[in-house]
């Protein structure tokens, strides 16, 4: 392979490659930012935190999900607008379900 046809194969590689990293770092920041939120703006225990995970969809284009230790069967689903953290709903349950973490 010449030094050309390993340029441009290079090049096609970090065509692919730069969207994949920008998402995955995008994520990784938001995730951490929503962290940052709920043990800071809403006192919650980082313990009763049960996961975090980013979601790349349709719109917004990030978002986190949260699932908290003490309400397993429930998400939480937030997003940053603007450089805050913004709730934006959560999974619905039946009419007159007492959310814990709204």
């Amino acid at each position: 392979m010449n030094k050309k046809s390993m340029i441009i194969v290079f090049l096609v590689l970090l065509l692919i490659a730069a969207p994949v990293i920008y998402v995955q770092g995008t994520l990784l920041s938001l995730e951490d930012q929503v962290r940052h939120y709920l043990i800071t703006e809403k006192n919650i225990d980082e313990k009763t935190i049960g996961s975090l995970d980013g979601r790349f969809g349709k719109l917004p284009f990030f978002g986190v999900e949260v699932i908290f230790a003490d309400e397993p069967d429930v998400r939480y689903f937030y997003t940053e607008r603007d450089g805050d953290i913004v709730p934006l709903g959560a999974t619905l349950k039946p009419e007159g379900y007492n959310y814990k973490h709204k």
